[in-house]
């Protein structure tokens, strides 16, 4: 089975608590890939989002996606990448920039919520967090069977990278 790596970041996310587990707990155990630096919880029937805090949309947004398309395709300033950046420095202040994304049809700062998740264990209980990620980029076509660890391997150094930005946190690696 082949599919498509992508590189991006998750700008929200949503999970339902099973019984026994409190919202306390969720926020303790998750803390690592959600901090409460850069994302903010709510809750609202049963239902709790996370979403990246709009300080950090704003002050962080454009540097971070630069860096990384330095990093993974090379000159950011051209073609494609130019039209993001370009994008990014006028809506990343706005409360709907993720809508505005959605619309804009950027094909390297492309939002996607299809079956993207994070899974936690916590008391014996596996609680999914279905979430809404931007693409940064994206290679084509591999074999996606037994590369769990190589792509968790990837997402941890990915982070670690990108420590200076309360994003690094967010970046993931994911097979759409």
């Amino acid at each position: 089975m082949g599919a498509y790596l992508h590189i991006g970041f998750v700008a929200k996310a949503t999970t339902e608590l099973p019984a026994g587990i409190s919202k306390g707990k969720l926020l303790e155990e998750i803390e690592d890939y959600y901090p409460n630096t850069a994302f903010d919880c709510s809750e609202s029937d049963g239902e709790i989002t996370f979403t990246l805090k709009s300080e950090v949309v704003q002050a962080e947004l454009l540097p971070f996606v630069r860096q990384v398309y330095e990093d993974f395709h090379g000159d950011p300033e051209r073609g494609r990448l130019k039209t993001a950046l370009d994008f990014i420095g006028k809506c990343a202040g706005e409360s709907d920039w993720l809508e505005q994304a959605e619309e804009a049809e950027l094909y390297d700062f492309s939002p996607d919520d299809y079956d993207v998740h994070d899974d936690f264990e916590i008391d014996g209980k596996r609680i999914r967090l279905y979430t809404t990620v931007v693409a940064l980029g994206s290679e084509g076509k591999f074999l996606m069977e037994e590369c769990g660890k190589t792509l968790q391997f990837m997402e941890t150094c990915a982070q670690r990278a990108y420590t200076e930005f309360q994003l690094g946190m967010a970046f993931r690696v994911f097979v759409l």
